[in-house]
């Protein structure tokens, strides 16, 4: 058998040739034939539909880079080509720079992609009330993404991302290209990146413990409903200083005692010490149950009732810099709605357009009608006069939007309730205890009033009452308190 270097009479590609075939021709041959080996040239009439390929700079010299020859002119029939093969990977996938697009040299607008996209962009945009700025964001958005794009291709979030240099929309027109289908999520969960953080300072055992327990209580198991990443945060949080100071001395949970597990309660205190005998109970009763340890260590260890802490007064000047603090008309109603009527973060966040009665100067907060007074009725007309001046075609019903949740239906975030007084070291929750608190002050310390005044619960009437009593019962603490009051600039509202 002599090989000679030419162009294959069948795939046309130039390699090694036995009777002017290649090695690939030679083996679909013999399958069409049905032999099992094939010595001389292959008959005619055979048809090849595979193809020999090779990648630039590799083969032996003899062979791909013998002496050049032109390659021979093969007819071929004028059709379009259509690929059969969506979502075919690509051997390499570097890393597109889409911020160095050109319109004049990159842009193509009769990309199909890009035409089908932009339609689909109209209909999401007419069904999430986006207005029309953000739909041409969204429509330069593509342009950059999908002017080369071929059937099959896929974008992923990071390379999404780049076109926020470009001063376009990011999220949005992330939801357009995952509702097509074509959108790979490579961006880092924040709470796995926590976890494998914490998990490094374990002792490899007890890490792989956690880290089994604390992916099943996010996604859930076969008796078990998954968690909030919160939860899951929060959970384990509570249990890692104790499985730290374990790993010192342990090389397994299995090794832990009874003895370990109070030492690690008596160091706690309060809400502290039930946050980490939840956590430590929830881990070991679920190694238990899977066989990862033989017995439960934190089995008959109780919490018991946590005595809450009494709410104390803010000084007045603290209100009146977060009055200062107010840019905005969103946050100018928020501070009176949590200052006058005690609202509190939950509750400025589940707020609805429908739960505001102008006509009758009236609002429910938390299911509780209260009427308006002057100043916050004043603030809630400029609000919603710009509320409706810049998302005049939103579709989301709560009464506080921003700039992401004014294209979708989410309520607002706790973060952007708080963010004006984040150098103050307030929060609205603060801001609302501190108004019941003076309201039992004021009034005196009447459970049964402050539960029909704001709306609250029992107990925590009970609370805010106990610690107006305890204040009342020291004249200095009074004097104190009312000498703060009387700089308060935020108006309260007497009912």
């Amino acid at each position: 058998m002599h090989w000679k270097v030419g162009h294959c009479l069948g795939c046309q590609y130039r390699t090694r040739l036995l009777h002017g075939h290649c090695r690939l021709c030679r083996s679909e041959a013999v399958q069409q034939l049905g032999q099992q080996r094939l010595r001389g040239p292959i008959p005619a009439g055979l048809t090849f539909t595979h193809w020999q390929l090779f990648l630039g700079g590799f083969g032996t010299a003899n062979a791909l880079h013998a002496t050049p020859e032109r390659r021979p002119t093969v007819a071929v029939a004028q059709e379009p080509v259509t690929w059969q093969l969506p979502g075919q990977l690509a051997l390499f996938c570097p890393r597109r720079d889409f911020t160095r697009f050109d319109r004049k040299v990159h842009a193509n607008p009769a990309n199909p992609a890009l035409i089908r996209a932009r339609a689909v962009a109209r209909d999401v945009a007419e069904a999430r009330g986006w207005s029309h700025h953000l739909i041409d964001e969204i429509d330069d958005a593509f342009l950059v993404l999908l002017s080369g794009h071929a059937p099959g291709d896929r974008l992923t979030y990071s390379e999404v991302a780049q076109v926020d240099r470009l001063g376009y929309n990011v999220s949005r027109t992330a939801e357009v290209l995952e509702h097509l289908g074509w959108l790979d999520d490579d961006r880092t969960d924040t709470l796995d990146a926590w976890l494998a953080r914490n998990l490094a300072a374990l002792a490899p055992g007890i890490a792989e413990d956690v880290r089994v327990w604390a992916t099943e209580l996010r996604h859930g198991g076969p008796r078990s409903k998954p968690r909030a990443p919160g939860t899951v945060r929060e959970y384990a949080a509570a249990s890692m200083p104790s499985l730290i100071a374990w790993s010192a001395t342990y090389e397994h949970l299995r090794q832990v005692t009874r003895d370990d597990v109070r030492q690690r309660l008596e160091a706690q205190t309060g809400l502290r010490r039930k946050r980490v005998l939840v956590s430590l109970n929830s881990l070991f009763r679920w190694c238990k149950k899977t066989g990862r340890v033989f017995r439960d260590p934190t089995s008959h260890f109780k919490a018991g009732n946590v005595g809450y802490t009494l709410p104390i007064p803010l000084p007045g000047d603290v209100l009146t810099r977060a009055a200062q603090a107010c840019t905005t008309a969103a946050h100018r109603l928020i501070l009176a709605l949590a200052a006058i009527h005690a609202a509190r973060p939950i509750a400025l966040q589940q707020l609805m357009l429908d739960d505001v009665d102008r006509s009758h100067q009236k609002i429910t907060v938390n299911g509780h009608t209260r009427p308006l007074d002057d100043v916050t009725a004043t603030l809630l007309n400029r609000y919603l006069a710009e509320r409706q001046q810049r998302w005049p075609h939103t579709l989301n019903r709560h009464l506080f939007v921003t700039e992401q949740t004014g294209h979708d239906l989410r309520p607002v975030s706790d973060w952007w309730l708080d963010q004006p007084w984040k150098g103050l070291g307030i929060t609205v929750k603060r801001i609302s205890m501190d108004r019941q608190l003076e309201e039992a002050l004021n009034h005196g310390p009447d459970a049964l009033h402050l539960a029909v005044l704001f709306g609250i619960g029992d107990r925590t009437a009970m609370r805010y009452a106990d610690a107006a009593r305890h204040l009342l019962t020291d004249p200095t603490e009074v004097d104190s308190l009312s000498a703060q009051r009387a700089v308060s600039q935020i108006p309260r509202q007497r009912q």
